[in-house]
């Protein structure tokens, strides 16, 4: 697999929100502990910007849509190799990704790169939603004999 050079400038991109705004950096193995810790948390799941150039964008909106959902947030910036890795246990598909969560449990996520309002709005929104089970990605298993009087 070739790499492409836009992940060096993600790496820089990313050492540079995590100086200045103390963002953490977990790989996959990492993230289990960033995610158990107490309090709510957001998560930037970024794909290869060669292949999504819109990652580019929500490492610029993330820090002023966080500032405008005015509470004390973790926040973790995953590379690509690790969102990859992590995305199927939180239902995402579409890159790139928020996900929110608080206390470990999953509160939501925003997919794919949405106008600033959509995320001013949908960040504090998510931040205090309930929390509930991450959606599955793929065809819904049914139980055996489910089908005998219910489908078609």
């Amino acid at each position: 697999m070739n790499h492409s050079p836009y992940l060096d400038r993600l790496a820089e991109r990313y050492a540079f929100l995590a100086s200045r705004y103390g963002y953490h950096l977990p790989d996959a193995v990492a993230w289990a502990a960033f995610a158990a810790a107490p309090g709510p948390a957001v998560a930037l799941f970024a794909e290869d910007p060669a292949k999504v150039p819109e990652t580019w964008d929500l490492t610029i909106i993330l820090p002023e849509a966080l500032k405008q959902a005015g509470s004390e947030v973790r926040v973790a910036l995953l590379a690509p190799e690790a969102a990859r890795k992590l995305a199927a246990r939180y239902g995402i598909r579409f890159w790139p990704a928020l996900l929110a969560l608080r206390d470990g449990e999953y509160l939501g996520s925003i997919e794919g790169l949405k106008d600033w309002s959509t995320y001013a709005r949908q960040l504090p929104e998510l931040l205090a939603a309930a929390p509930s089970r991450p959606p599955g990605i793929g065809i819904p298993v049914a139980g055996a004999g489910s089908c005998a009087t219910a489908c078609h």
